[in-house]
This record gives structure tokens, sequence and C-alpha cells, in this order.
């Protein structure tokens, strides 16, 4: 299992700082990209995502929370990313379809309050799918819904599905034991890497 940092949670003023100040606390970075129309924020832009390949050595997995994916996905790509994940919510089936002919690492995010059902046609064509704990768009928050539950359920109902699995959100240090054995491959941490006091 892996730990993904969100630096949404960072200092913004000295990032790259930030980063290494905390290196010894994860492995990937994760970048969440919001548009303030799915979200109600709005966050980090492409070049990040290209500043961070130019001084880092990281695996970046962008988090994308736009309501246009296609025309997005293409420019997260080409600013470096390593995996992409967009959602559920924003992306309809056909559109995921060519998304995932088109791009290797491409995954489905759900919302907290969205069912595990309604991706029933799309784990076919992911090679990751995010569970989301928290309202998106910002740092720092408490988890909804119980994560561990969601993806519980979701490796009952897709019991063959072979891509990564990645939780989202609120994610407290006594929980990583929990995800290990639930053989989550990535955990995103914002607040509890970054913050003074996680």
């Amino acid at each position: 299992m892996k730990i993904s940092a969100s630096i949404q949670a960072a200092t913004q003023l000295s990032l790259l700082k930030d980063i290494q100040d905390n290196s010894d606390k994860f492995d990937y970075i994760h970048v969440d990209i919001t548009d303030g129309h799915f979200t109600n924020n709005i966050s980090m832009s492409f070049k990040v995502i290209k500043e961070l390949k130019q001084h880092t050595n990281y695996f970046v997995d962008v988090h994308l929370m736009l309501n246009e994916n296609s025309k997005y996905v293409q420019l997260a790509f080409d600013s470096g990313a390593d995996l992409v994940v967009v959602h559920q919510e924003s992306t309809n089936l056909d559109e995921f379809i060519s998304l995932s002919k088109k791009y290797e690492n491409i995954g489905i995010g759900l919302l907290p309050n969205t069912p595990n059902a309604e991706l029933k046609e799309y784990v076919a064509f992911a090679d990751s799918v995010l569970f989301l704990g928290v309202t998106p768009g910002f740092s720092n928050q408490k988890p909804v819904i119980n994560l561990k539950e969601k993806v519980e359920d979701f490796k009952i109902l897709y019991p063959d599905f072979t891509g990564l699995l990645i939780v989202d959100g609120g994610v407290v240090n006594k929980d990583i034991d929990d995800y290990k054995e639930l053989s989550v491959d990535i955990v995103v941490q914002g607040g509890a890497i970054f913050a003074e006091h996680p």
C-alpha cells in the first residue's frame, strides 16, 4: 500500500519545502483539480503537476473534480500525471469508455453519497477506483461516510476487479492498517501529513 500526499493541504507558498520536510510520511503525491462548478471551490492548476514532475521524482496521481473531463484529461497527462481519476457523476459511460481506450491509468471516482452500484458499467474499463469520503474541494475534513464499509461493499459487488483501490478524504493514521487489510492500494492523506497537529 502507498500513501499519497494531498498537497492541497500543504502550505502553498512553500509547497516544495513542505513536501521535502514531510517526505518520510508518504510515497506519492496527490493533486486535486477542481473547477468551482463540480465542487464549490477552485483549487490547483495543471502547471503544478508539471512543476512537481520537474522538481521531484514522485509518482503523481491527479484527481479531477470537473464538469468537462474529456477536455482536461489530456492536459493532465501532458502535464506529467501518472494516473488520472475522473468522477462518475460528471462522466457518462460512453465518455469514460472513450477515455479508457485512449489512456492508460485512467480511474473512476465516486462522491461520498454515490452508491457503488453506479459503477456497474464502469469497472470493466477502469484502471482504478477512488472512493471519496469528504465533501469535495476542501482539505482537513472529517469523513461524511464510513469509507471502510464502502470499500468492503465494493469488493462484494465487484470481486473480479483487479485495478487499484484508492481511498481519499479524512483518513487518519490509526485507520491505515484497516485499509491495508482491505487490500487498498493507495491511501490519500492531507491534513494527517501536512497539518501541524495531525
